[in-house]
């Protein structure tokens, strides 16, 4: 019986540490429904300019290539080509919109910060294109640049008002993104800037851009919704439950042993001690037509036994075990039950 219930428990506790360590396994996957998605981009853009030039009796060339000094009174249009470039580490789904846009801006002179007069012209109109699981973009946009009908615009507002300021006028390509890869939506916008300085005698033209060339990225976390996570959590929960099962069952199966135990043990006890006068018998005797006596205790079986010197019948069943001592009409009974250990089992 030993074997048995030590058996039964190693089969219940590995049970229970099946349940427990796979409904953790289910749980801790069901919970792992937060998808990180990135996309990483590098952008890579320039702003190439010729300055043409006035007939004039100086220069032999109609143009001066970029980087240079230019005399205001001989500029007749700034040629500019405008190159964005976006680079992507995997395919993506997109829509891009684009503008040129001059702006000039009436400054506070001598180094005060400030800002008189700002005004925006549309150099061309907006564009709009779209493009597929395409891993990079690029624009290219020319524009010619009336540099004198700017400069005369700044020269008047400052004559009539007669403000002191330093101009400067800023043409720059706009650039908005909007971008998608698989749930990730995000937006890149790029601002490719050229600054002219107006009203003086001579100009230096420079490149501005918000955008240093470096490798970006973007991530975003989402719960996925997929109905995987929620069958892996239903199973990790149900896991758990058989669990507790097998723990109670564990708990339970050991009381069982110990009501078992304690009343094999005290069948035992009083096979061995009073074998000489006990007789087994393969059927429960009848009692109808006896005078019956039930006793307590097999102590008290054994005092009538001394009286009357007669064998006591013994039958066992699968939960009792049923003591039986005849004398003429008489009979007195004892029956022990297992069921009487159940009640000190549970305590």
């Amino acid at each position: 019986m030993k074997n048995s219930y030590t058996k039964r428990q190693i089969i219940i506790l590995s049970s229970f540490l099946v349940c427990f360590f796979l409904g953790v396994l289910f749980l801790y996957t069901g919970f792992q429904n937060k998808k990180t998605l990135s996309l990483k981009y590098k952008e890579d853009n320039d702003i190439d300019y010729k300055v043409y030039l006035k007939e004039n009796a100086f220069f032999e060339e109609p143009f001066i290539e970029k980087g240079k000094t230019y005399i205001t009174s001989l500029i007749d249009y700034i040629d500019a080509d405008y190159s964005y470039n976006i680079y992507f580490d995997q395919p993506v789904d997109g829509e891009v919109e684009y503008q040129v846009i001059a702006k000039i801006e009436a400054n506070k002179a001598d180094s005060n910060s400030g800002n008189y007069w700002t005004k925006e012209y549309e150099v061309t109109k907006v564009k709009q294109e779209r493009f597929n699981q395409k891993e990079n973009f690029a624009i290219h946009q020319n524009v010619k640049i009336d540099y004198n009908q700017y400069n005369e615009m700044l020269n008047s507002f400052k004559k009539t008002l007669g403000l002191q300021s330093e101009g400067v006028l800023k043409v720059y390509l706009k650039v908005k993104n909007k971008l998608e890869n698989d749930d990730l939506k995000t937006k890149v916008d790029s601002d490719l800037i050229l600054k002219l300085p107006l009203s003086e005698l001579a100009i230096e033209a420079s490149i501005d851009s918000d955008i240093d060339n470096q490798v970006k990225s973007f991530t975003e976390t989402f719960e996925d919704h997929n109905i995987r996570y929620l069958l892996w959590k239903i199973m990790g929960v149900l896991l758990f439950i058989a669990g507790a099962f097998f723990i109670w069952l564990l708990i339970h199966n050991k009381k069982i042993y110990k009501m078992n135990n304690q009343y094999e043990l005290e069948l035992k006890k009083i096979l061995t001690t009073y074998d000489s006068i006990i007789v087994n018998v393969e059927e429960e005797p009848r009692l109808d037509d006896y005078n019956l006596i039930k006793v307590e205790s097999f102590e008290e079986l054994i005092d009538a036994h001394s009286e009357i010197r007669m064998p006591i019948n013994c039958y066992q069943k699968d939960d009792r075990s049923i003591f039986i001592l005849f004398n003429d009409n008489t009979a007195w009974k004892y029956v022990l039950e297992k069921r009487k250990y159940r009640r000190s089992a549970r305590r």
